[in-house]
């Protein structure tokens, strides 16, 4: 078995060189196969342009929201803290 890490072939193109010169604008720091992995990371982590992670925040809040309904979650008596509540501090 060898030890060499799995590679991908890409044919660099017109359109790709183009795409890696935009983005060698951007990251002038960056190899153009370092360039090549951040588009990968990012097609990786975004589902139609959002994070992943914002779109199950969201998720998360409609679940909550049908579980309880909207009138709840709206209605200020139900919250637990309110800013009257406890002893107020001072950090001077």
């Amino acid at each position: 078995m060898s030890n060499t890490p799995p590679t991908i072939r890409l044919s660099i193109t017109s359109d790709v060189r183009e795409v890696l010169n935009v983005a060698k604008k951007r990251y002038p720091a960056l190899s153009d196969p370092e360039i090549l992995k951040l588009g990968l990371s990012k097609i990786a982590t975004e589902r139609d342009g959002v994070p992943i992670f914002e779109k199950e925040r969201d998720e998360i809040r409609r679940g909550a929201a049908y579980a309880v309904g909207q009138d709840y979650l709206r209605d200020q008596e139900e919250d637990v803290y309110t800013a009257d509540m406890g002893k107020k501090v001072s950090f001077s």
